[in-house]
């Protein structure tokens, strides 16, 4: 890639040197650099500005001596926006021509090495103009599905929605707007409502990727999309759209949150917990990463230390994940009364009761103090009112506990399976879990324990 004499160029707040293979920053220090490939990429942009350049064109130069695929190509455009500061939706340095190639319009001039460096004249930064009206509505769309409520998560649809109104080729929105949809689904909604949310997500999904086959939130809802009741809880599958988000977008909190549920369901706690505390690492205001750690924590029978994690988490960021963790923990430390308090209380203002999951808990407290009959009538409304629900697998493991406390192993044991093959086959915890111990001789537990190790150990190996 060299050229005669000294190649240096300025463009925005950057000065690109080619000859010193050096990207600088004007406005200030500059921290860190780019790639190898992505600084190649870059120069070849440049050098070509105003111009599409294809992605062909693109791989034949940055390397020419390899058969790689357009995802090195993608991974490179995103080290070399996320330096500059560039976004894909309202670029001010690279533009996406999608299914094509990539356009660099910002302008660029040309210097002598001892030309003094001033910023490139034209140049329409939206640092000083502001983002599109499309983008802003996107972004309050974005903060507001991260929280796992119903009004909030209504809110996102509305926003995104509009947003997508006024730019229909608003890739990102669409995949924010297809996370929407699934929450809803997954956590909210009757069979009619959830077939329909889900529909919606896909067609979303469809259209994110078809905008921009490499857009890690594209990728990202995908791996939302599979992992549901519909779907069948398909993991492997789920974990391999995970990662491919990742290829495209390594910094995404969210997406090492999401790929943490998955491993911490499948029973690979210490990978579970690796992930979501890398997701936390990112963004330590990620609410629910720091709820995920109390899950798995639980799960690995460090009862205490998961009530130490929950206090760190506020009930309102979703009270029927939070309240549901902290009575099951209370009542794996005996702490019955606190636990009935929590459901109580939780039952009083959420008598609807999605999914059943604290209805379930209920179940579980009565059991345990003996009381068969109110027991089994809260075993028989939960299975009643929760199934189809994202969560209903949680449901069933806490009736599964309940019918052991009980002693009817059979339909424990029933309600185990049902759990395992709902989402939840989540071995290490059915090993050591003190609420199945009265099941541990019993044939068939035997049978089902066997056969989730050997799912455990072929999940391990693709993690």
């Amino acid at each position: 890639m060299s050229r005669e004499g000294s190649e240096s160029y300025t463009f925005g707040d950057f000065r690109l040197d080619v000859s010193e293979h050096k990207l600088l920053r004007l406005n200030g220090p500059t921290h860190g650099s780019i790639p190898e490939k992505a600084f190649q990429t870059l120069v070849h942009l440049v050098r070509n500005r105003g111009t599409l350049v294809t992605k062909e064109e693109l791989l034949k130069t940055v390397w020419p001596d390899a058969i790689v695929e357009e995802n090195n190509l993608a991974k490179a455009i995103y080290a070399i926006r996320r330096f500059l500061d560039d976004m894909s939706q309202n670029p001010e340095y690279i533009e996406t021509v999608l299914k094509h190639g990539y356009r660099f319009v910002a302008p660029v001039k040309r210097i002598d090495p001892g030309a003094p460096i001033t910023r490139a004249s034209g140049q329409d930064s939206r640092r000083v103009s502001g983002r599109s009206p499309a983008y802003e509505l996107y972004l309050r769309g974005k903060v507001k599905v991260g929280n796992v409520k119903k009004e909030e998560t209504e809110g996102a649809i509305k926003l995104l929605e509009q947003a997508l109104a006024i730019d229909p080729n608003f890739a990102e929105a669409f995949a924010q707007l297809a996370r929407a949809y699934i929450r809803m689904a997954f956590n909210f909604s009757g069979h009619v409502d959830r077939n329909r949310f889900l529909e919606n997500a896909e067609v979303a999904i469809e259209a994110a990727l078809d905008l921009n086959p490499d857009l890690a939130e594209g990728h990202f809802a995908r791996g939302l999309l599979l992992w549901t009741h519909t779907k069948g809880f398909p993991h492997e599958q789920a974990i391999q759209s995970y990662k491919r988000s990742l290829e495209s977008n390594p910094n995404a909190d969210e997406t090492y949150h999401q790929l943490s549920m998955v491993y911490g369901h499948i029973g690979l706690l210490d990978e579970a917990l690796h992930m979501v505390r890398k997701a936390i690492d990112i963004n330590p205001n990620n609410t629910m990463a720091r709820f995920r750690v109390s899950n798995y924590l639980a799960w690995q029978c460090k009862f205490d230390e998961a009530i130490a994690a929950l206090k760190t988490v506020p009930s309102e960021v979703s009270p029927f994940l939070v309240e549901r963790i902290r009575a099951e923990t209370y009542i794996q430390l005996g702490r019955l009364d606190e636990a009935e308090d929590i459901v109580d209380q939780y039952l009083k203002e959420n008598p609807k009761d999605e999914g059943g999951s604290l209805t379930s808990v209920k179940a579980l407290i009565l059991a345990k103090r003996g009381s068969r009959r109110e027991a089994e009538d809260a075993i028989d409304h939960c299975s009643g009112t929760g199934r189809g629900f994202g969560h209903f697998h949680h449901s069933a493991y806490n009736l599964a506990s309940a019918y052991a406390a009980l002693d009817k192993p059979g339909e424990s044991v029933k309600w185990l399976e049902a759990a395992a093959d709902d989402g939840f086959p989540c071995y290490s915890y059915f090993e050591i879990d003190p609420n199945l111990d009265s099941l541990r001789a019993h044939p068939r537990f035997i049978d089902l324990m066997s056969a989730l190790q050997k799912q455990w150990k072929r999940f391990k190996q693709i993690a």
